[in-house]
């Protein structure tokens, strides 16, 4: 007769109570900021990019160009609220990450399979992870693209940005690519998860790994990830962006941007921004799992393995 879970003591990582959670709460959120402040310029460039009909120029031209223009400030127009949208988002995700693989490992554990969790199981427990944090902040996402690509309109306010958008569109233009972000960040988040778990396992059972190998593992993890979503954000940064100023309303859904943007502009119009978007992800994402390791070690607590 199988057992269930009263009929076994309790797994170790779950006695972990409320300040467990808070505490992978508060890591994940200081490496979010922490990784986006560092590769800001980028960010802006790729999210300019992805925004852009037509042609558009390389990274280190883009960057040159900004610079010129709008100087320092250029390259962190839209880091506030990419900050106050990150900080919630990375520690909801870590914490929720951390709680979706506990559930998978209960579960397991209640049909008396080897509680040991496998890749794809990683890469479910990440996606459920990010849409659930993704939900919760999505309005600050629409935020930062507007102060990233119409910043004059409204001020480099935040809070003025959103309200404008509400007054100009309703409510719901706040969700404005909620659907394309979650098909696409779900794989793109379990794939970074997965990617970079399992290589930090195999790595583990053979030696500690340094700070160096760790940020080499996120950034290859992060780049895998955005390379295969790259189209879906392309389509998510449009579909936010429509309606905005003088933008024309052109795409329904996230299957209407996709056959739309590839008909008038080619499949190059889907990678648009794939340069800089990548160039920001390796040191962002390496950045964001050397801090968030070193701040669950302050914290004295150890991941799900």
């Amino acid at each position: 007769m199988l057992k269930g879970p009263r009929d076994n003591p309790a797994p170790k990582f779950v006695a972990s109570g409320t300040t467990r959670n808070l505490k992978f709460l508060a890591a994940g959120a200081i490496a979010g900021v922490v990784s986006r402040t560092l590769v800001s310029p980028l960010e802006v460039v790729a999210t300019i990019n992805m925004a852009a009909v037509g042609s558009v120029d390389g990274p280190r031209d883009s960057l040159m160009r900004l610079w010129a223009v709008e100087g320092l400030a250029g390259f962190y127009k839209g880091n506030g609220a990419n900050c106050l949208k990150v900080a919630p988002t990375k520690g909801i995700q870590f914490v929720s990450f951390e709680f979706f693989k506990r559930q998978i490992l209960m579960l397991k554990r209640w049909h008396n399979m080897p509680e040991i969790l496998e890749p794809v199981e990683r890469l479910i427990a990440g996606g459920f992870a990010l849409c659930s944090a993704t939900s919760c902040v999505y309005p600050l996402e629409t935020a930062k693209s507007l102060l990233t690509i119409e910043r004059g309109r409204y001020g480099g306010s935040i809070f003025n940005s959103l309200k404008a958008v509400v007054d100009e569109n309703g409510l719901v233009a706040l969700y404005r690519g909620l659907v394309p972000t979650l098909i696409a960040m779900f794989p793109y988040v379990g794939v970074e998860f997965c990617t970079y778990e399992t290589l930090r396992s195999v790595l583990s059972s053979r030696c500690n790994a340094s700070a160096i190998q760790t940020m080499s593992l996120g950034a290859f993890a992060g780049t895998v990830a955005q390379a295969s979503c790259h189209p879906l954000d392309v389509v998510r940064k449009r579909l936010q962006l429509q309606g905005i100023g003088e933008r024309p309303v052109k795409f329904n859904n996230m299957f209407d941007g996709l056959a739309g943007i590839s008909k008038a502009e080619g499949r190059r119009g889907l990678y648009k921004g794939l340069k800089p978007a990548c160039l920001a992800t390796l040191p962002s994402t390496g950045c964001s799992y050397v801090v968030y390791e070193y701040a669950k070690g302050i914290f004295g607590i150890g991941s799900v393995t």
